[in-house]
């Protein structure tokens, strides 16, 4: 919820839907170092789906099973894009789970990217924009967190790179957040993939969001919930919609669609997928 925590009732629901034979995983713009503990606390142990759909890791054995990495040369030209914006950039290098942030020099910071940097001190590095993805390998994402107003100046000339981007609202900040990824990797190539990976049809896949980054996954599985919460572009899109994130949307989403699902099914031999 927006408090951070993960109530009773929604622990209750996922391990429900584990043992009705569910597989229930995470597919999240986060990085694993802030989604394990989530997935401790939903008592998931499987793939979960990381950056977007950029990364997909075994949980709990932190084990890396696919990766989708932005092209270093795309890369440096969003990074040098928003340089002329005045926007500071954000690199997520594809080095395993270290998980460093990259970033130039401090000239550019803002409130949100100092407060984004004091959540992971240790893990922040700077470098100078020239050489924020050249020289490297191939990044994850580029990321910047700033105005709606000053995303949209940028996005003419990042729409035209050979690249996805999303934008989307970040709460935990405040702010608008860009995130430029592979040409075609988003939370629903991920689903995709592991849907493949573990032989469920994509019919057979509920999956609920709340975000812009959300829409593409909630057209592509068999039961897009929409949280809530939503705006009116994620709620369009939607097979249904639930309560918000404060009322326990997920789990009454679960209870309601997927846990009801597999109890009318129990004699089909297909399995079944919930992605959060």
């Amino acid at each position: 919820n927006p408090a951070g925590e993960i109530t009773p009732y929604t622990r209750a629901a996922v391990q429900t839907a584990q043992q009705a034979g569910i597989v229930v995983t995470l597919a999240t713009a986060r990085r694993y170092c802030n989604t394990s503990q989530i997935a401790n606390e939903l008592g998931l142990q499987g793939p979960i789906i990381l950056y977007d759909g950029a990364m997909i890791v075994q949980h709990p054995t932190a084990t890396i099973l696919e990766s989708r990495p932005l092209n270093a040369a795309i890369g440096q030209e969003a990074v040098e894009i928003l340089v002329r914006h005045g926007i500071q950039p954000v690199v997520h290098p594809n080095e395993g789970l270290a998980e460093e942030i990259w970033t130039g020099p401090a000239e550019l910071d803002n409130l949100w990217i100092e407060a984004y940097f004091a959540t992971y001190p240790e893990r922040m590095r700077r470098m100078p924009y020239e050489t924020l993805c050249a020289g490297h390998p191939d990044p994850l994402r580029v990321v910047a967190f700033t105005t709606e107003e000053a995303i949209q100046s940028t996005l003419p000339e990042i729409s035209a790179l050979n690249c996805t981007w999303t934008t989307i609202k970040r709460g935990s900040y405040n702010c608008a957040e860009l995130t430029v990824m592979d040409k075609g990797c988003s939370k629903a190539s991920g689903v995709l993939a592991l849907a493949d990976a573990l032989g469920i049809p994509l019919q057979k896949v509920m999956a609920l969001g709340d975000n812009n980054n959300d829409i593409e996954m909630l057209k592509t599985v068999g039961w897009g919930v929409a949280m809530g919460q939503a705006s009116e572009s994620v709620k369009s899109v939607a097979n249904a919609v639930t309560a918000s994130n404060w009322e326990d949307g997920a789990a009454q989403a679960i209870d309601r669609y997927a846990l009801r699902c597999a109890t009318k099914s129990a004699s089909n031999s297909l399995k079944r997928a919930t992605c959060l």
